[in-house]
């Protein structure tokens, strides 16, 4: 058992997903944090992502979880159990003060569970075993509920993971601070050079939720053409080197001076900054697409397959999704509505496809497609009303 600290106000939230899920984690973190502001909180996440939330003044502190090493050490355990263990509990020793008195799980499989006990004060894992007798909490149930039947549901991810949390949503979106770090050299210019700067992102976790090569060739030859000043920045991970060198390819060679590849040039700080710098980011339901609201930018999001606006569209104010009708690859693409609306303002759907528009409201994020939104609110609270009846009724009061 680990040792429990003295202090009996520290909690820990654990997020080990990707990117995006990590992002929007934040608005949970932070209603967790003013709800509880004497309660210090500490987050565990992907050891490559743990630079994204350490500017955030919410998070006393980042623990980074190494997949890989942990793999590592239960396949040692086998041969060596007497040593592996030691190497562990020495690991554990150098992060100090890790018997939290209240964990906030976001993880519903294996890894989420085992760290809530391995993090957890010896009373919060005995009540931890209690609540288990009884299953999954109400927001858990209705989240595997949302991803099972791909329904009405309009109550945004991060929002629910606030339910989850025992906090309402605070009403507005998170925000890091402005923090820049320095870029490689030949990159100082993007967004510091006069012009309208759009970053687009070339891939996404899901292989099925990427836009193509030659449909982004086609964006930006369309945009720069029509803007004089418009700069394209193409954002991706080294897993998208070739990718961007496709896009580039496909774009006339009289205009590819106006698009900068940054493709696995970057770091996620340097990623950070670059999103800052732009005025649009552009991409598929990824993480870089969602990274961009913390830092300032405006997002627009093309969703298709399985990506849903309202579940997990760009968390704020002011962010567009054009969403595909039905849950397969798209035929045709908004690239000439996408430029109107970014470039002048012009709400317009494209066939096949519906436009919404983000709002936030005392429930959270919510998104309208012009129809009007009464129905919205009504659905969402109801949802509230059945699953954190507490919260609901301290909101409505």
């Amino acid at each position: 058992m680990l040792p429990k600290s003295a202090s009996n106000s520290r909690a820990l939230l654990i997020q080990l997903a990707r990117l995006g899920d990590l992002v929007q984690s934040l608005p949970a973190i932070e209603a967790i944090q003013e709800r509880y502001p004497e309660r210090p909180l500490d987050l565990l996440c992907s050891a490559p992502l743990a630079p994204v939330l350490a500017r955030s003044h919410a998070i006393r502190r980042v623990i980074p979880w190494d997949g890989a090493q942990w793999r590592a050490w239960a396949d040692q355990w086998t041969q060596d159990p007497a040593a592996t263990l030691r190497t562990v509990q020495t690991y554990l020793a150098s992060l100090d003060e890790i018997g939290y008195d209240r964990v906030y799980n976001l993880n519903q499989h294996a890894r989420g569970i085992l760290m809530t006990h391995l993090f957890s004060s010896h009373s919060v894992q005995a009540g931890q075993a209690r609540q288990a007798d009884h299953g999954m909490s109400p927001w858990a149930r209705y989240l595997r509920q949302v991803a099972k039947e791909r329904g009405e549901n309009r109550v945004h991810l991060a929002d629910a993971w606030c339910g989850m949390c025992g906090v309402r949503p605070r009403g507005r979106a998170p925000v890091l601070d402005g923090q820049e770090v320095e870029l490689p050299e030949d990159l100082t210019a993007i967004g510091e050079r006069k012009g309208l700067w759009i970053a687009l992102v070339t891939g996404a976790g899901d292989s099925a939720r990427c836009v193509s090569p030659s449909v982004w060739a086609s964006w930006i030859r369309e945009f720069l053409t029509q803007v004089d000043d418009g700069q394209v920045v193409l954002i991706g991970s080294g897993h998208e080197r070739e990718t961007g060198q496709a896009i580039l390819e496909a774009v006339p060679t009289l205009l590819q001076g106006r698009v900068w590849d940054t493709t696995g040039r970057t770091t996620l700080t340097q990623l950070m900054t670059l999103l800052g710098r732009c005025r649009w980011v552009i991409g598929a339901d990824t993480g870089p697409l969602h990274l961009a609201t913390l830092v300032g930018s405006r997002a627009l999001g093309f969703y298709f397959t399985r990506a849903r606006v309202h579940e997990t569209g760009p968390y704020g104010e002011g962010h567009w999704v054009y969403q595909y009708a039905t849950q397969t690859q798209p035929d045709s693409w908004p690239i000439m509505e996408s430029i109107e609306l970014i470039c002048d303002g012009r709400r317009r759907a494209a066939p096949g496809w519906t436009l919404w528009n983000s709002h936030m409201d005392r429930w959270g994020t919510f998104f309208d497609d012009g129809s009007g939104k009464k129905a919205v609110d009504l659905q969402r609270a109801a949802v509230w009303h059945s699953l954190s009846p507490t919260l609901y009724e301290s909101v409505a009061a």
